[in-house]
C-alpha cells in the first residue's frame, strides 16, 4: 500500500440484467464488481424474472485517499 492510501471494506448492492446465456452470468457479475473494488464475497440474492433483473450483494475492498 503506497502512503496516503487506505483500504476499506464496503458492503454494496447490484442490480443487473439477466443475461441471455447463463454461461455469460458470472463473467458479468465478476466485471461489475471489479468496477467498485476488489471482491471478497458476493451472492445473488434476487432473481426478477418479470424485469429479467438480478440483485447482487457483495462485499468489497476498495483503495481510498486519505
Amino acid at each position: 500500500m503506497t502512503a496516503g492510501m487506505a483500504l476499506t471494506i464496503d458492503w454494496i448492492t447490484l442490480e443487473l440484467p439477466l443475461p441471455v446465456l447463463t454461461s455469460a452470468l458470472i463473467p458479468l457479475i465478476k466485471q461489475q464488481l471489479q468496477q467498485r473494488g476488489e471482491p471478497l464475497r458476493w451472492a445473488i440474492t434476487r432473481v426478477n424474472s418479470t424485469t429479467n433483473l438480478i440483485t447482487v450483494e457483495a462485499v468489497v475492498i476498495v483503495q481510498a485517499r486519505r
